[in-house]
């Protein structure tokens, strides 16, 4: 997996002239499903997709390299990536270090999971003031557990898969991570054995704005990319695209 975790796919067509000339794009998104899919030595998935279809719009081909999350920024602060494309929420911090394009997706808010033996009905995350907890590093839900700062420990995990095998193993007592990756994995059989989701749960956060990132001051591709959103939510290929990984999608509020 760690192998196919770099692998570099090029997609989008190979024509277009504009100012990056025929050098492709480099994208980068977090290795979690349903963004990213690997199929032997194809990748697939909601991120995967999107980008292909922005590709095409743009005229660019744009290589897509599944990443750490916590690298995400970094890289395209320094230009090791153009385009973060994943699922990634606008936040004031975040918009500090980056621009985000328009929003393309409202997604569901945290999730909270536990062993599966651990039948406690928790409805906030005050209610494991004093317990050890974790999420994944550079995530929203991360600066969640911190801003209330009640645990005895806050654990960080470079993926939300790392997260949810700490749980399980009882390293820590439980983790928020984000709603859709984590109810899409509790779907597929993705959840490890001994881990479940806390449907009594009660999110206080609002629904995450998702958007792509490029490095700031790129306004020629943010343009691009948001010409590009546009018609792609105009025609229902955005639609499309969440429809066929099984998640409802509608127009984010302007």
């Amino acid at each position: 997996m760690k192998q196919l975790g770099m692998l570099v796919v090029v997609v989008g067509a190979l024509i277009g002239s504009i100012a990056w000339g025929q050098q492709p794009l480099k994208a980068g998104g977090q290795d979690a499903q349903p963004w990213v899919l690997h199929d032997q030595n194809e990748l697939s998935g909601v991120a995967v997709d999107l980008t292909r279809a922005i590709s095409k719009q743009i005229g660019v081909p744009i290589e897509y390299q599944p990443m750490i999350f916590a690298d995400l920024i970094p890289a395209v602060g320094s230009g090791k990536i153009d385009v973060i494309a994943t699922n990634m929420a606008i936040t004031p911090e975040r918009e500090q270090k980056v621009d985000f394009s328009r929003r393309y997706y409202n997604a569901l808010p945290e999730a909270l999971v536990v062993q599966s033996n651990d039948a406690t009905a928790y409805r906030a995350l005050a209610d494991l003031t004093g317990l050890p907890v974790g999420a994944q590093k550079g995530s929203i839900q991360l600066a969640l557990l911190q801003k209330i700062g009640s645990f005895s420990e806050i654990k960080t995990y470079d993926s939300q898969k790392d997260a949810w095998e700490a749980v399980a193993s009882g390293q820590i007592r439980a983790t928020i991570t984000p709603g859709v990756e984590t109810r899409y994995a509790a779907k597929i059989g993705g959840l490890p054995a001994g881990a479940r989701i806390v449907e009594t749960y009660q999110s206080a956060s609002p629904r995450p704005r998702a958007a792509f990132a490029v490095r700031k001051g790129n306004r020629e591709l943010l343009e691009k990319i948001n010409a590009a959103f546009a018609t792609l939510g105009a025609d229902g290929t955005l639609k499309s695209i969440f429809n066929k990984y099984g998640l409802d999608w509608e127009p984010p509020p302007k």
